[in-house]
């Protein structure tokens, strides 16, 4: 049983000092704002974290591409290749070998079979393969960026229409507070004139059965509040489970978007890419040109190995003259992928532009309505001041009183259901605006 203190409060004075009042389980630390949830979901997401780790390896990705498409490249080498001869100049075993030596042909090991070697390898005419590539990774980097703002606005939607609902839970429990603080106040004045006897006992035993109902009925919707606002904060990774008073946002419509769509931005980017894909498999088919040096030991045979100390460069060419058809294959694989990039882009915008539409119709037709329940709310609110000066001099009855204040307490929830609403809308519309 909630247990109200004996004095008079009205009951607009505000959902924190009715919380105080009635001794809830809120916090009086800052309030929650639909922003802090947010920005707290948004720290939490998963996909969002790996994609900031992502975007910090297409970082590194930029300079692995120069190192390596355009540095040199120095490594030691080594070879020992052991070759006997037989039967040469009788002689079992030998390294020198005469025309009657069985063993394989000197130049086979290509002046390979000892060697300690210092090489370098300098790769020429890669700037357009470097470009591409860069040009590849940063539409990729784009692209998670891109998608990094999609989850904001996801969330943004997502999250919105848990805080709406939670607010609209706070709504409910205000609005049970201020029919309690009314009863409570007409309840010391119906004691007083059943003393008098102005009023039946049975009128007294009415309200008060009908401040226990409503005390049954506030602790039931401060239930689901909390429940509300822990779903609300476990959706977002908020570990507390502190129950805060949740703040109203002030909701205001986007402008029409004028540039491209954040929905179909990724579309774009798939089209570049698949452009970039293929000037990067047309980049084999330009001329591949090394140019090697090597210095160190490298010799065929072991007499005057001690003289076989030399240096030697060169350079290598290669050039692609048939493929089997795979240039015209990769350009129709990458042409089928800009198709579909192109039409997954109109089928966005077509529903974009459908959802906008519905959505601003929606709101202007819930803001009519909330300017016709805010006009009823005011009469309502008028003529609630003559049933409590009449309920005091007893000119009506208990149950005519409860009656009223059922009916006043519905159009005062209403029209905060209704203005949550209309939030509720405005957010939608704004996710599909962005």
């Amino acid at each position: 049983m909630i247990q109200f203190l004996k004095h008079h409060f009205h009951w607009q004075h505000g959902i924190i000092g009715l919380l105080l009042l009635v001794q809830l389980p809120y916090t009086s630390e800052a309030q929650v704002s639909l922003p802090a949830f947010v920005d707290s979901a948004m720290m939490n997401n998963a996909e969002a974290a790996s994609i900031n780790i992502k975007l910090q390896q297409y970082d590194l990705q930029d300079q692995m591409i120069s190192a390596i498409l355009r540095s040199p490249k120095m490594y030691l080498s080594s070879d020992f290749l052991f070759a006997p001869y037989f039967n040469n100049n009788g002689k079992p075993v030998d390294t020198s070998p005469t025309d009657k030596a069985i063993g394989y042909d000197v130049g086979i090991t290509n002046g390979g079979l000892y060697s300690a070697l210092f090489n370098v390898d300098v790769p020429v005419l890669k700037g357009a393969e470097v470009t591409h590539r860069k040009v590849q990774n940063d539409l990729a980097k784009t692209k998670l960026k891109i998608r990094l703002k999609t989850i904001r606005a996801e969330l943004q939607q997502a999250i919105g229409v848990m805080y709406f609902d939670a607010l609209s839970k706070q709504a409910i429990v205000m609005n049970n507070l201020g029919n309690a603080a009314l009863l409570n106040q007409e309840f010391e004045v119906i004691k007083q004139l059943t003393k008098r006897g102005m009023y039946r006992i049975s009128d007294y035993k009415l309200m008060q059965l009908e401040l226990q109902t409503n005390s049954v009925t506030l602790n039931s919707s401060i239930n689901d509040l909390n429940l509300a606002i822990r779903q609300l904060k476990a959706a977002c990774g908020i570990q507390n489970d502190k129950i805060e008073e949740l703040t109203s946002p002030y909701m205001e419509m986007k402008d029409p978007v004028t540039k491209t769509s954040l929905f179909v931005q990724s579309y774009r980017q798939d089209s570049l890419i698949a452009v970039a894909n293929q000037k990067i498999f047309d980049d084999q088919y330009r001329p591949q040109i090394n140019v090697f040096a090597n210095s160190g030991l490298n010799s065929t045979s072991i007499p005057s190995i001690d003289r076989h100390v030399g240096l030697s460069a060169g350079l290598h060419l290669s050039y692609t003259l048939f493929d089997g058809h795979q240039k015209k294959i990769n350009e129709q694989q990458q042409m089928l992928a800009i198709d579909e990039a192109s039409t997954q882009k109109e089928l966005k915008l077509l529903q974009v532009k459908t959802k906008v539409n519905a959505y601003s119709q929606n709101i202007s037709k819930t803001r009519e309505e909330l300017q016709k329940q805010r006009e009823i709310q005011q009469k309502y609110k008028n003529l609630l001041n003559l049933y409590s000066d009449e309920l005091q001099q007893a000119q009506i009855s208990v149950i005519d009183y409860i009656a009223y204040l059922k009916k006043y307490s519905n159009v005062n929830l209403a029209v905060a259901q209704k203005e949550i609403k209309l939030k509720k809308l405005i957010n939608e519309y704004n996710y599909w605006n962005h």
